[in-house]
């Protein structure tokens, strides 16, 4: 056996490196041999992980599927997002049943009080062309007069976002505020004393007992 291998062999054992050198090893041998053991058991072991069937520089790749499974499995795909969205939908069908029946009851209620329902067609507004009816609003009627005009059977939900209710009450308080003499003319009338503006009072007289007051608009005081 050569003396690096014995020498190695030895300091596996246990050996110490004096003992050798003095029992006639060459001190160089020893202190080389020495440290390269040295050098293996401080250098980090590379770990395999485990399972592994990968080796360095190769990448294990999964089979192509075939064509006769591809297109299935595609199929499977759209119809399982095709669901997620139905499913989307069914959550809110009881919200939208629930709007729904309170349109229904609403235009109920305004239908039966519509000023502008006479034999239970809609006369708010006419069309001289059926093609003119917007569709959606309810049944297109022929009516047979001297204009020969077409109106609507109008649809409960139609009847419940009507807004000729709300046009009414606007034309009233129209007609209110234009008959007040005092409307606007706090946005009008700026004095020619001082330059401010809408700070303007009105003499009101009791016409049962004589006494008088003041309405208007007085800045605050500082």
């Amino acid at each position: 056996m050569k003396v690096t291998k014995r020498v190695e062999h030895l300091l596996r054992k246990g050996h110490k490196s004096r003992e050798l050198i003095e029992s006639g090893f060459p001190k160089s041998v020893v202190t080389k041999v020495s440290r390269q053991l040295r050098r293996e058991r401080t250098a980090p072991e590379a770990k395999v992980p485990e399972r592994t069937t990968q080796t360095e520089g190769h990448v294990q790749c999964l089979p192509e599927l075939p064509r006769n499974i591809r297109k299935p499995l595609r199929k499977t795909r759209a119809a399982a997002y095709n669901l997620q969205k139905v499913d989307s939908v069914l959550k809110l069908l009881p919200q939208v049943t629930a709007l729904l029946a309170a349109l229904r009851q609403f235009g109920t209620r305004r239908h039966e009080s519509c000023p502008y329902k006479e034999d239970g067609l809609c006369t708010l507004e006419t069309w001289s062309k059926r093609e003119e009816v917007p569709q959606g609003i309810g049944e297109p009627v022929h009516v047979e007069n001297e204009k020969s005009e077409w109106c609507i059977k109008p649809s409960l939900f139609y009847c419940a976002i009507c807004t000729a209710y709300l046009e009414s009450r606007l034309d009233d308080a129209e007609s209110e505020v234009s008959g007040n003499p005092l409307s606007g003319a706090k946005y009008e009338i700026t004095c020619k004393g001082c330059g401010s503006r809408g700070w303007i009072a009105s003499a009101i007289k009791c016409t049962k007992c004589g006494r008088e007051t003041y309405w208007g608009w007085w800045p605050k005081k500082e």
